[in-house]
């Protein structure tokens, strides 16, 4: 189903500009492949966030690997913001940029956390954000549809 979303998404992005040059055409198409990526890699995170803070809890190696996880979602979100947006999609790329600032401080909550031995995600507010960016998602596949 996410997938179906996702693909939605894409669509939504690539028709909304209708004709254009062929440079904002290639913005829209990298602009709308991006973010679908993006928010696959976030929902996905958010499916497997759980496991991945018990298994941390209690193996060496799974704190290792989740610290790294942390970093590399870091990384993406810093990416993420510095995509090269199209007009139409200016409103959009805002709303998951300020979601992002969120994600961000529970990211180094969640990695302060990792480090201190407590529980990875406590306190980091980082289930509810990535509920938010799924609710957009939700929000911009319903809109495709109508």
């Amino acid at each position: 189903m996410k997938k179906y979303g996702l693909s939605l998404l894409l669509l939504v992005l690539l028709i909304v500009p209708g004709c254009g040059f062929a440079e904002k055409v290639g913005d829209s198409v990298n602009f709308a492949t991006d973010t679908a990526s993006y928010m696959q890699t976030l929902t996905e995170f958010g499916q497997e966030m759980e496991t991945l803070a018990t298994d941390a809890a209690t193996d060496v190696q799974a704190r290792e690997a989740l610290t790294e996880r942390l970093q590399a979602l870091k990384e993406q979100i810093t990416n993420y913001a510095d995509l090269q947006v199209p007009e139409y999609a200016a409103n959009l790329h805002q709303s998951i940029v300020g979601y992002n600032e969120t994600l961000q401080q529970g990211l180094d909550q969640a990695i302060s956390n990792v480090e201190a031995g407590k529980a990875a995600f406590d306190s980091t507010g980082i289930p509810d954000t990535l509920n938010k960016v799924n609710e957009l998602l939700s929000q911009i596949t319903q809109l495709s549809l109508q």
